[in-house]
């Protein structure tokens, strides 16, 4: 009976399924302690001295590093694929990035320099690395089967997150680590579990990609590799027409990732959660967001990956609206703490939902539309457009230190509009036969 409710039952290389679905559960770590529940508030209540720009400086940061691997990503990518060092670009992202996680253990009140240093090389390195696992996909499994591997992955990583919070919640409990000071153990943590959950993609992980034959009187460096596929990348993708207005609508609806990614906590606060119910709540939302991955699990290879994506921007640009005005709402009550607090508790699970989902379904998009002989190189321009959408979190948190948290709300809402507006100009099966002519005549030039 469980063998037939097994996601993957009948998908081959498993093992190696297995290994790379390890470094997912791996960067959990970071992504929920670090950039989402813990080091937000450490760092705006703890870190920065001016309470004015607390939001803003966190936003920028967050950028910083963001855009740091907005220009990294592609020319990382082409020399990954044209090496074929896929895995130990990969490898070595999570090393450094949970090396530096555990020196966050290190920072004092008002250290604010020390903590830019560490953490945005740390937050480059998680980030660029999900970029090299991404574009593992394609030599794991069948096109078809991209939305069921993908999101397997992703519900997988999504439970290793609630035992992380079970864990994270125990211990303020047990030991009263309830105030930002007292938070310094979580990081180590954090970086002990990336790195022990990265030791299988090391171990097992292969990659199938042999580096490119080049003549020996024309084979440049690897810099200089980098930069001459990278221009090549840029003028094959072209020819992609629906590659390329899918990774705009990236850019676009990515804003939102990033928002929930790196506020969501700071948010909860405002909304009068104390440090046990927000993990209480970030709690909820990973429930909701394992359940969001089941969604594109099931139904995305079938049910179509844009009406899928439309489906789910539809979802969050209500929910975030609604968001708004309860943000709204609040801000005029003379008690905010008589309103009802279960909206909040809706909502959350809505944008966690949303945030499982959604990202499990663009990974698998524009794996589907991406030829597999140009897999490295194809996510490094979907990191490039993705991360560039971290920008956005500037826009949002200046908006947010100056206006307050409804403003900055449908600052939010407007990038989803403008995202699913682009989405629906995407034709996936005019996409996918692009993609599957590159593949069959063996070629890298445009479709």
């Amino acid at each position: 009976m469980f063998g037939r409710l097994y996601p993957l039952r009948g998908v081959p290389r498993q093992g190696q399924i297995w290994s790379w679905i390890s470094f997912d559960v791996a960067n959990q770590s970071f992504t929920l302690l670090i950039n989402t529940l813990l080091f937000s508030i450490f760092f705006t209540e703890y870190l920065v001295t001016d309470p004015d720009r607390k939001n803003t400086w966190w936003g920028a940061t967050y950028a910083a590093s963001m855009l740091l691997t907005v220009v990294m990503s592609p020319i990382v990518g082409a020399m990954a694929d044209a090496r074929a060092w896929k895995k130990e670009c990969l490898v070595a992202s999570g090393l450094l990035c949970g090396t530096l996680t555990c020196c966050f253990a290190l920072l004092q009140p008002g250290w604010l320099w020390l903590a830019l240093l560490l953490y945005i090389p740390a937050n480059f390195a998680y980030s660029i690395g999900e970029n090299f696992l991404a574009s593992f996909l394609p030599e794991l499994a069948e096109r078809e089967q991209f939305g069921r591997v993908s999101a397997f992955s992703w519900g997988v990583a999504y439970a290793a997150a609630f035992v992380i919070l079970i864990g994270t919640a125990a211990a303020m409990k047990a030991w009263g680590m309830t105030s930002p000071e007292h938070w310094r153990p979580f990081f180590v943590f954090a970086g002990l579990w990336f790195v022990a959950f990265a030791a299988p993609t090391l171990l097992f992980l292969r990659e199938r990609a042999r580096p490119a034959p080049v003549p020996r009187d024309r084979r440049p460096t690897a810099v200089v590799d980098a930069f001459l596929r990278l221009g090549e990348s840029i003028r094959n993708t072209r020819g992609f027409r629906d590659l390329v207005l899918l990774l705009c609508a990236s850019l676009f609806y990515g804003t939102a990732i990033n928002v929930v990614v790196v506020f969501a906590s700071i948010i909860a606060k405002e909304f009068g959660f104390n440090d046990v119910q927000l993990v209480g709540f970030v709690a909820v939302i990973t429930v909701s967001g394992i359940i969001g991955t089941i969604g594109p699990m099931l139904w995305q290879d079938r049910f179509g990956h844009k009406r899928t994506t439309v489906t789910l921007l539809v979802l969050w640009m209500l929910t975030t609206l609604t968001l708004a005005g309860i943000a709204w709402q609040r801000s005029r009550a003379p008690d905010p703490a008589a309103l009802p607090a279960w909206p909040i508790w809706v909502l959350g699970n809505l944008l966690g939902f949303g945030l499982g989902s959604l990202g499990s379904a663009n990974r698998a998009f524009v794996g589907y539309l991406t030829p597999v002989s140009r897999t490295g190189e194809v996510f490094g321009l979907w990191g490039l457009v993705f991360k560039l959408a971290a920008v956005g979190t500037v826009p949002f948190a200046v908006v947010k230190d100056r206006l307050g948290t409804p403003a900055s709300l449908l600052v939010l809402a407007g990038f989803l509009v403008v995202g699913l507006a682009i989405t629906l100009l995407v034709n996936e099966e005019r996409g996918r036969a692009a993609a599957r002519e590159v593949d069959e005549s063996g070629t890298t030039g445009t479709a």
